[in-house]
């Protein structure tokens, strides 16, 4: 998210397009320099009429400057595919863009500061905060009972080796219960079994999984004092949109590496063990007491 606004704060004049993917476009839509949303549905390069519909999409845009963020495989086919229709500034890392980000080092960079490193080539030099306010809703409120804290149970399906256990989550639920305070359980249907053994247990918890969206995610950080989860996009929006005194905790193993990716901030604290599971509740209690 500073890349756009450090962007904007550079080129002031500009329209803003931005391309993405549909769960993201209620988020764009809340800045209001962004111009224009494309949902990209990020298709197979075979799926030949999708990809014919953003190459025509892309032509009649006449952009100015591309700014790839994401600098992937799949980005670096869109700048060799759009760079045969007209003449615009690519900052990336395609081969022959007119603004490459050429440190072979970067993938070791935290993810904020390659953005910076890439937006310097240019000579962006401010690297500008988000206003994360804009993200909170002004009209709905959940009424939850304070003080209450967000769990992040879940994470890719795929990358179970990025999940603490639901027995982990449990014992430290029950914990905060001890302590009179109620646990806002969030996250996709995956994460419906900590409901259940939730239940059985008794424990203090509101069940808004696969009820929120990433703006309501906003609103809840308003009122949280504490915010733990596994490392995915909801906790690093979550965290992101928090208020200062706000403690967030976030869980990782070896699947990513918290120096490239983690939500950065004096209230966040970040646990790793090589085994997510080898992070014991007893070391959540301790960062409470």
């Amino acid at each position: 998210m500073h890349p756009i606004f450090s962007i904007k704060h550079h080129f002031k004049k500009s329209n803003i397009t931005v391309l993405t993917e549909s769960k993201y476009k209620d988020i764009f839509k809340c800045i209001p320099f962004i111009n224009n949303i494309k949902i990209d549905n990020r298709v197979g390069f075979f799926s030949i009429i999708q990809n014919i519909k953003l190459i025509l999409w892309f032509k009649n845009q006449r952009f100015d400057w591309v700014f790839d963020l994401q600098t992937s495989r799949r980005t670096n086919v869109y700048f060799f595919v759009f760079s045969k229709l007209y003449k615009f500034y690519w900052s990336g890392i395609a081969k022959k863009s007119s603004h490459p980000h050429l440190n072979s080092n970067r993938t070791l960079l935290h993810t904020i500061d390659r953005h910076k490193q890439q937006l310097n080539v240019l000579g962006i030099k401010r690297f500008i905060k988000p206003d994360w306010s804009l993200f909170i809703s002004k009209n709905k409120s959940f009424n939850i009972r304070k003080p209450y804290v967000i769990i992040v149970a879940g994470g890719s399906r795929h990358r179970l080796s990025k999940r603490w256990k639901i027995e982990n989550f449990l014992e430290v639920i029950s914990f905060f219960s001890e302590l009179n305070l109620l646990t806002v359980l969030v996250g996709g249907s995956d994460e419906s079994s900590i409901i259940e053994e939730a239940d059985e247990k008794r424990l203090k918890i509101l069940n808004l999984i696969d009820k929120t969206t990433f703006l309501d995610l906003a609103t809840l950080s308003q009122g949280a004092n504490i915010i733990l989860g596994n490392d995915t996009g909801p906790m690093h929006f979550l965290v992101a949109s928090s208020r200062q005194k706000t403690k967030n905790i976030v869980l990782f193993g070896n699947a990513s590496d918290p120096k490239l990716c983690a939500p950065r901030g004096k209230n966040v604290v970040i646990l790793q063990k090589e085994n997510i599971n080898e992070i014991t509740p007893d070391e959540i209690k301790n960062l409470i007491n």
